[in-house]
């Protein structure tokens, strides 16, 4: 009676603390926000620059564009909005989907959702009063990409089913040579500059160290390629991977009437409840008259959730509150011991993706649910073996292992022939997320460590459009053609930040994650705030650049 009564003061505790260092979090940061305000926007230095343009962008020539913009999904629709805005018509966007949304065009699985709320994992330029839930649904972030593109007329610039396949550039023209691929027929198109918002998370990995795949006779497929036409109903299931499409996959599978469902797990996930809840009618009518209310929630998630930078980043004795509240949670709804130790990860919170969700734990202690944690030793024609020699009969397999973060999906040729590819051969790196030496006039949006692991990667994207619109008005009024970051520039920024990394949970939680490359360099995660990215992206740092008229 007393140890109980300890463990939920002790608990309460927690919780306490936890609560104050976010509202702490919350105060100071719209504090800061408020100031900003006074300082800047009151005072005029942002809408200084508000009317500039890109006037000679228009300057159309045969099968020329002024830019060219790689995907459709929150980075190039964004990029192609900006453009707009610039007063430039003069752009093309290429994807490779018969529509606009990217990951959330082409992750169709089962229980599909975000894992950042609804009003911050949209633009800040167009918030959503119609949102159905906290969290966003696959279908219906889809569907907001969709308005976006239509309301900013952004759909004539796009030119779908078509894949980039190869960029080089003209040295004596000062422009990308891009080749294309529809219906299979490649074609060449030139662009001035060339922005490259693929996504990390656009390319399926299936594993290639287990014998036998292809010797699988049932159906299989991966989250991320999901085929609608697999029946689920009385067969035996395998699902390999409990990473985040499998949190939320799994317990959709299971409820299909599935006879058995296989987990396989190599490591597990740290899990966090989903505080989400369906948004009521008067709700979405009250942030459609009263945008402000809409505002000052998404302030409100933003700076709770830039707290865990503190444990994560700086790592402060918070993180040990967070543990245990987190520790909690899986001991509250796992009471078996052995499941349980099988559940437990042995890293520290938030050194690999923390998940969230209501319904896992719950899931995969139905009866006709296994988590097998033997590594897979072979795939036969209707079964899998594990390495301690069980065979799991199986009629349909699953694969939730993630996506190719550690490659570039296309051809990159820059100056003097150089490759991106034997360039990111040691290490895929940039400055700043966006420029790379020897690729003039090429961005990246979401590039080399500007991923996230508690915030959401719009705030990112945003500060990036921000940058290469303010890169492209310099150069617009200084009359220059190209700019490449300065090599000494790009070096000793990455040098800097991996230095960050290393005391970071990412690169010292004791884990290995698809943050890192084959090396354990840590190419995907920002090792801050986010407000400090915003902050170092506001104004072009030109001196840092070479150019050429």
């Amino acid at each position: 009676m007393g140890d109980a009564s300890m463990s939920k003061g002790l608990l309460l505790l927690y919780v306490l603390g936890a609560y104050i260092v976010m509202t702490l979090a919350v105060v100071i940061g719209f504090a800061g926000q408020f100031f900003y305000w006074i300082f800047i926007d009151l005072c005029g230095f942002r809408n200084r620059n508000a009317n500039r343009k890109l006037t000679s962008a228009n300057n159309k020539k045969d099968n020329e564009y002024y830019s060219l913009i790689i995907g459709s999904g929150y980075s190039g629709l964004g990029m192609a909005i900006k453009l707009k805005e610039l007063g430039t018509d003069n752009f093309i966007v290429i994807e490779r989907h018969g529509h606009v949304g990217g990951t959330w065009y082409a992750n169709t699985y089962p229980g599909c959702a975000c894992d950042v709320p609804s009003n911050l994992y949209s633009f800040s330029f167009e918030p959503n009063p119609n949102w159905s839930y906290f969290f966003g649904r696959q279908s219906e972030i889809g569907q907001y990409l969709e308005h976006c593109t239509d309301k900013y007329d952004i759909r004539r610039h796009i030119q779908f089913d078509t894949t980039v396949t190869k960029l080089e550039w003209i040295e004596d023209r000062h422009v990308w040579r891009v080749t294309v691929k529809s219906n299979d027929e490649e074609k060449e198109i030139y662009a001035r500059f060339v922005m490259a918002g693929y996504g990390p998370l656009s390319n399926a990995s299936y594993p290639i160290d287990i014998p036998g795949i292809d010797k699988f006779e049932g159906r299989m497929c991966h989250t991320a390629e999901w085929d609608k036409t697999i029946d689920f109903k009385n067969k035996r299931v395998a699902v390999v991977g409990t990473g985040a499409s499998a949190i939320q996959t799994v317990p959709e599978i299971q409820k299909v009437g599935v006879t058995q469902l296989l987990v396989f797990q190599r490591t597990p996930p740290w899990i966090i409840p989903r505080a989400d809840r369906i948004v009521s009618n008067w709700e979405k009518r009250l942030f459609a008259r009263f945008p402000i209310i809409q505002k000052l929630i998404r302030g409100f998630v933003y700076w709770m959730r830039e707290s865990t930078v503190l444990s994560f980043s700086y790592r402060l004795p918070v993180r040990l509150i967070n543990a245990e509240l987190v520790k909690f949670n899986l001991r509250r709804q796992v009471k078996d011991k052995e499941l349980r130790k099988a559940l437990t990860p042995k890293f520290e919170l938030g050194c690999k993706r923390v998940l969230i969700s209501n319904d896992w734990y719950a899931s995969i202690q139905q009866p006709n649910v296994k988590v097998v944690t033997d590594g897979m030793q072979e795939i036969k024609s209707n079964s899998i073996v594990t390495r301690d020699g069980v065979e799991y009969p199986v009629d349909i397999i699953i694969w939730s292992t993630g996506f190719q973060v550690q490659t570039f999906p296309l051809d990159v040729i820059g100056i003097n022939r150089q490759t991106l590819q034997d360039q990111w051969s040691e290490t895929m790196q940039a400055y700043r997320g966006v420029t790379v030496p020897n690729f003039p006039n090429l961005f990246l949006l979401l590039g080399p460590n500007t991923g996230l692991g508690h915030n959401s990667v719009i705030i990112m994207i945003e500060a990036q459009i921000h940058y290469i619109a303010d890169a492209l008005l310099y150069m617009e009024e200084h009359n220059v053609r190209t700019l490449d970051i300065k090599q000494n520039v790009h070096d000793e920024f990455n040098h800097k930040l991996q230095t960050k990394l290393k005391n970071t949970v990412w690169q010292s939680g004791g884990c290995r994650s698809w943050y890192q490359d084959a090396k354990g360099n840590n190419t995907t995660i920002w090792p801050d705030f986010t407000w400090v990215y915003v902050l170092l992206m506001k104004k072009f740092d030109f001196k840092n650049y070479m150019f050429q008229s």
